[in-house]
């Protein structure tokens, strides 16, 4: 195998096992996202129905919390070998982590004395927020490559 193939092979694997990890989590956030939807018109309001969404408010937050630690231990190395636009895409990404981490916590946070309505809604708006940006990274940055599978993360930084 030539250096240069060695080289593409070397970055191919990993990022390809990145791609597979996040695209995973991704479903697994979907569903969960879609079931909050589902519970955010489920009760009225002042009926205490919106415990369920509160525990589910606090499991999405673990599980996400994790998955932006592993799409930043993962995809960030690929994409800040990708010069020079590499570096201000982790910028942006780190940005958004950010505010999604703020969301989430701000949510986890809710006051028992808090409005249900409120607290709905706010999920709501967040997680058609986070579905949207699930849906803009995969075609943006984990899409595969002129049909070899070979995810854009890797394109990029070839």
């Amino acid at each position: 195998m030539s250096e240069a193939a060695e080289q593409r092979e070397s970055v191919f694997r990993p990022a390809e096992t990145a791609r597979g990890l996040i695209l995973e989590q991704h479903h697994q956030l979907r569903e969960m996202l879609w079931i909050g939807l589902a519970q955010t018109g489920q009760s009225a309001p002042g009926d205490g129905g919106q415990e369920p969404l509160r525990e589910l408010v606090a499991l999405i937050r673990d599980v996400f919390v994790r998955h932006l630690a592993d799409e930043e231990a993962l995809i960030v190395p690929i994409l800040e070998a990708d010069l020079p636009v590499g570096p201000l895409r982790v910028e942006a990404l780190r940005e958004e982590h950010s505010r999604q981490r703020r969301e989430l916590e701000a949510l986890c946070a809710w006051p028992e004395e808090g409005s249900d309505i409120e607290l709905a809604a706010r999920f709501e708006t967040l997680a058609r927020m986070l579905l949207g940006d699930i849906a803009h990274e995969e075609r943006e940055l984990l899409a595969a490559d002129d049909g070899r599978h070979v995810p854009s993360i890797v394109r990029r930084s070839s």
